[in-house]
């Protein structure tokens, strides 16, 4: 049962009580196999499905649990998802910096990022994540933060970014990504798409201290033509790259970046982080 978008009400307003959070826990119990924690899954989405406001280390977020894996990771553990990534990202976040979130999703990123005093670009294709990234900014209090609502990819262009509702938040470009692993309740929706370049130009950038880019599989078409067409001094100076949709990519990312004077300075299981060391 979807749950019902409100992006009106004031933070606060929906409250998690202990039922809910003792169900989305059994839900997210690695130690199950993956088909029954589906099922799992499933049954808790269909009886609590949210919204529910709650706060992560300090950030407040109103999260739908059956609809966005970092939703019920908050919910579940009471704390932001991608934590290694947060700390190899912390020292260089702070007053001045500049952070560019491509695929922000509901925003925990782009709020961890400003509350450390960035400014922060938070680009977002799905229409319907969207809103509640912007709900949650306003919710944090937050005016270091601007959204982009837009996909991004080598060129200007309408294409479809598939979504699965059960995890809005993996919402891709590629289709081949939708089968396999990760079949499921797939459907398309139409969206625009601008290069990297054209947003930085739009923004009036001339500098990024750091991007994120996150897309399920199209990391390559977002990355490698902002790096062949933009002007050196605009190269991040470190990137965030999400390597576990790798095998969907057209082009190699890392060989690349390692011949633009890249170096990997961090690793987790899903991402790699590189420096701009020339």
């Amino acid at each position: 049962m979807a749950a019902i978008l409100d992006t009106r009400s004031p933070f606060g307003t929906y409250r998690a009580e202990r039922l809910v959070r003792a169900a989305w826990r059994l839900a997210d119990r690695h130690d199950l196999s993956k088909s029954l924690r589906r099922r799992i899954r499933a049954l808790v989405s269909w009886v609590f499905s949210g919204p529910y406001d709650l706060e992560a280390e300090g950030l407040k977020f109103r999260i739908y649990p059956g609809e966005n894996y970092d939703d019920r990771k908050i919910l579940a553990k009471g704390r932001l998802p991608e934590r290694d990534e947060h700390k190899l990202l912390e020292p260089y976040l702070g007053n001045g910096k500049l952070f560019v979130d491509i695929g922000a999703n509901i925003g925990s990123y782009s709020i961890f990022a400003a509350q450390k005093g960035a400014e922060v670009l938070a680009v977002e294709a799905n229409p319907h994540t969207a809103a509640k990234l912007k709900f949650n900014i306003r919710a944090n209090g937050l005016e270091n933060v601007k959204v982009v609502e837009t996909a991004v990819g080598p060129k200007e262009d309408t294409l479809p970014l598939w979504l699965e509702p059960s995890n809005y938040g993996f919402a891709t470009l590629v289709k081949d990504l939708t089968t396999g692993e990760w079949a499921g309740n797939w459907s398309p929706t139409f969206v625009d798409v601008k290069p990297l370049t054209a947003i930085t130009d739009d923004e009036m950038l001339t500098r990024i201290d750091v991007l994120k880019v996150d897309v399920e599989g199209f990391e390559d078409r977002v990355l490698l033509p902002f790096l062949r067409h933009a002007e050196r001094s605009l190269w991040p100076r470190v990137i965030l790259l999400e390597t576990n949709c790798r095998p969907y990519w057209t082009e190699d990312c890392l060989s690349e970046l390692a011949n633009r004077a890249y170096k990997v300075t961090g690793q987790t299981n899903d991402n790699m982080v590189f420096e701009l060391t020339a």
